[in-house]
């Protein structure tokens, strides 16, 4: 099935991927960084920008503000 031994299939991960990318792509939210563990084992996903106006690439150190209201 194409597993590594920590259970993180490449096709899973590339159909995540994927899926991020047509959320950026669709202009819609600038960037994410996605973020996936299992045991024992961590996958980050950074894709797009920043900002809507382009920017600094999203890392997977990005700061993000976040608040309920």
């Amino acid at each position: 099935m194409g597993q590594n031994n920590k259970g993180f299939s490449e096709t899973g991960l590339r159909k995540m991927r994927n899926v991020l990318a047509q959320h950026v792509d669709s202009g819609k939210i600038p960037g994410l960084v996605a973020l996936v563990s299992r045991n024992g084992e961590t996958h980050v996903e950074a894709l797009g920008t920043m900002r809507h106006d382009g920017g600094a690439p999203m890392r997977r150190d990005t700061i993000f503000r976040l608040a309920s209201t």
